[in-house]
């Protein structure tokens, strides 16, 4: 297995390296590891997962479509199980000009996981959720304010016995002129309606030259599980980016530890 792993990973990067640039394509492998604090008296979570992916645009950036495939490695403490899933996902947006300062986005796309091995009869293998979206954005002297809402729709889910759900996720936002944005976002389930909110988050980012950054914060339903914040940050050099990434989950909750979970990884487009 880690020879057929090495391979792969050559022939990906090979192929990357040989063709032309500008083509939409990227490579990318990422190392992190779940629960790293072992909080809860948990194990730690380590992951390997190389991916690749494809963009391009049509209709000078009016429709621009995306896809990309991504194989995860779990491993468990003693690295002598190994767990493997395979994600694809499938986008699709259309931005319509209304006039010079707005425009009306749609925006349709799937995901899709497949748990390789070890496969269980009491479960699916496979999961997925499809998501439509719509998005309004308006240019005004000080940026762009909109505001988004997309539908996570469950078709699959592991627990054979769950009953699928209708997510919303509603989001105002604003994107200056400088670099800086914010925005803020409620999750609630429509479906079952029982459960209709789920909890808040927010974000605020901030882009200068080859640097990206950015913190968001999650308070869920449930107060007394605490607030998630996980902060994010890229560095671009050449065709290369390279990124680390870090949860902290639970923190002020009132039972057990503070799970931090942290992964680095770097693409490469061409």
């Amino acid at each position: 297995m880690k020879k057929f792993f090495v391979l792969l990973c050559v022939l990906v990067l090979s192929v990357g390296l040989a063709v032309a640039d500008d083509i939409g394509l990227t490579v990318g492998l990422e190392f992190g590891v779940g629960n790293i604090t072992k909080a809860d008296d948990g194990d730690w979570e380590p992951y390997l997962m190389p991916s690749i992916a494809y963009d391009t645009a049509f209709f000078d950036g009016a429709l621009a479509f995306s896809t990309g495939l991504d194989y995860t490695f779990d491993f468990t403490p003693n690295f002598k199980e190994l767990d493997q899933s395979l994600g694809f996902d499938i986008s699709l947006n259309y931005a319509l000009s209304l006039g010079s300062a707005s425009t009306l986005s749609f925006y349709l796309a799937n995901r899709t996981d497949v748990q390789v091995s070890p496969r269980s009869d009491e479960d699916n293998n496979i999961t997925g959720y499809f998501t439509p979206g719509i998005r309004f954005g308006q240019k005004t002297g000080i940026g762009t304010i909109y505001a988004r809402f997309r539908a996570p729709i469950d078709y699959l889910r592991t627990d054979k016995n769950a009953d699928n759900r209708v997510r919303l996720r509603s989001r105002l936002g604003w994107n200056s002129n400088f670099g800086l944005g914010l925005w803020a976002q409620v999750k609630s389930t429509l479906v079952p309606a029982s459960d209709l909110y789920q909890g808040v988050d927010a974000n605020i980012s901030y882009d200068a030259d080859a640097f990206h950054f950015d913190v968001t914060a999650y308070l869920g339903k449930e107060l007394s599980d605490g607030i998630s914040i996980e902060p994010y940050f890229e560095y671009y050099f050449g065709n290369f980016t390279f990124y680390i990434d870090c949860s902290f989950d639970g923190i002020a909750a009132n039972s057990g530890g503070i799970t931090i979970s942290p992964c680095i990884g770097v693409t490469f487009s061409f």
